[in-house]
């Protein structure tokens, strides 16, 4: 009688373990903003006064020179397209991809300074002009090329600095762009857009405590800045620190942030970390904004934190994530739907409340016939109301199913165990120990029945 007993009490806590599995295992991660970069052009400044222009170039520069300094660069560009541009001077010509620039024609601003730097190869100032039509197009490796000969050609200012930093962090680069972003913070230690920059670039370094001593910096001058605290739990994320990641997150959210990825990001850290009952708060209050996201991830991480509170036997805040999905269910697809019933019958269960559950499921499996859960709880619930057959047939049915086959396979090793038929139960233990070899938990269980059998022979 003694091996008996053992053998049915360890296995149920087998078999009921499985459903306590916290449901957010998966990598925390922080969503943030792309900077809003402000790229400007400084004009390097040279010696003009030493070249010599044509009368035929003075005189068309005297023509376009008040439209310049007002800043009518349409009427400039269309100067220009009047004229044979390949008779100017590269300068002329490096003026006029300058004037192009302005007028976001990228294209032909590119063709006309590589002209320009095909005829003078040195002249720094074009290789920063041609930098900045590569930036504009998103021809980063380009950019970081003429952004680098501006460099070794002399021009040294905070943009040019800020611009290569830039095009090194997007490039992949993050370690070689702090010093350039260094550079510009020292020419222009006021500017929060460098800041930003090295900021960015520390954390992609794994630079962690420089990230954060810069960071502590940024967030005395700018404490309601939520993409400063929203950095300030990727770096506590990747530092382990999960208290205090959770409250950087936390107070980006009282900030205003409320991008789905962060709000999941929250609502999972407070699961494994600080208050189920908070991420059923704020599950309950975004109902809207995860159960419509139409990637699916939203409804995902909502009904498995659902489930985990079901698990839990959290009613209270079950109930409430519920409700709320309740008032949206118009939203939800078919699957979705039968998802929600099951959390719903969950929480029916828990309240004692078995007919209702055994409807709410029925519907479930009728909506989703491949909804694991819903057959499971729907077997669970025959086998407490003693209908074995009905939960045989049902735990029979889970089985096709591989993401709860295995607890479908238990469950009916505990009907078989219910009923004294331990050679069955031993059977189906064995074959899911055998399909499942990382269940070494199940060889105590194994070894319990054997003697039991051996003894009832």
């Amino acid at each position: 009688m003694l091996n008996k007993i053992t053998a049915v009490t360890v296995l149920s806590c087998v078999v009921s373990a499985l459903a306590f599995v916290k449901p957010v295992s998966a990598k925390i991660t922080v969503e943030l903003e792309e900077p809003d970069w402000q790229f400007v052009m400084r004009q390097h400044h040279r010696d003009d006064h030493r070249e010599r222009i044509s009368r035929e170039e003075g005189e068309f520069i005297g023509r376009i020179q008040a439209d310049l300094q007002a800043g009518n660069y349409s009427n400039v560009a269309s100067a220009f397209a009047t004229q044979d541009i390949s008779q100017f001077s590269p300068r002329l010509r490096e003026l006029y991809g300058q004037v192009l620039l302005n007028e976001k024609n990228y294209s032909l601003a590119e063709k006309v300074l590589l002209d320009v730097i095909d005829a003078m190869p040195n002249l720094p100032s074009a290789h920063r002009s041609l930098s900045m039509a590569y930036l504009m197009t998103d021809k980063l490796a380009k950019a970081r090329t003429h952004l680098t000969k501006s460099v070794e050609l002399g021009i040294q200012d905070a943009q040019l600095f800020g611009q290569l930093a830039y095009t090194n962090v997007q490039l992949g680069k993050p370690v070689t762009a702090i010093g350039a972003y260094q550079n510009a913070l020292m020419l222009e230690p006021e500017n929060k857009q460098w800041y930003q920059g090295l900021l960015f670039a520390l954390i992609e370094s794994n630079a962690l405590a420089q990230a954060e001593s810069l960071l502590s910096e940024m967030l005395v001058d700018d404490e309601s800045n939520q993409q400063l605290w929203l950095q300030r739990g990727q770096i506590a994320l990747k530092q382990g620190d999960m208290v205090k990641a959770l409250s950087s997150l936390e107070t980006a959210l009282s900030l205003g942030d409320s991008s789905l990825s962060n709000l999941i990001s929250v609502a999972k850290l407070h699961v494994s970390d600080g208050s189920p009952r908070r991420a059923a708060d704020i599950l309950a209050t975004h109902a809207k904004t995860f159960i419509t996201d139409k990637d699916g991830e939203g409804f995902d991480a909502y009904s498995k934190i659902a489930a985990y509170l079901a698990a839990n036997e959290q009613w209270s805040d079950l109930g409430k994530l519920t409700q709320a999905a309740d008032n949206n269910v118009k939203k939800l697809t078919t699957t979705q739907a039968a998802t929600l019933n099951v959390l719903k019958a969950q929480l029916a269960m828990g309240k004692g409340q078995s007919k209702t559950a055994i409807s709410l499921l029925t519907k479930a499996i009728a909506d989703a016939p491949d909804n694991g859960e819903a057959l499971l709880s729907l077997a669970s619930l025959y086998r407490q109301q003693s209908n074995v057959e009905r939960a045989k047939m049902t735990y029979l049915r889970a089985e096709s199913l591989a993401d709860v086959k295995q607890r479908a396979m238990l469950g009916r090793a505990q009907i078989a165990i219910d009923q004294r038929q331990y050679q069955d139960a031993l059977t189906l233990l064995r074959q899911v120990y055998k399909s499942y070899p990382s269940r070494s938990d199940l060889l105590g269980n194994i070894q319990s029945l054997e003697n039991l059998v051996k003894n009832t022979i």
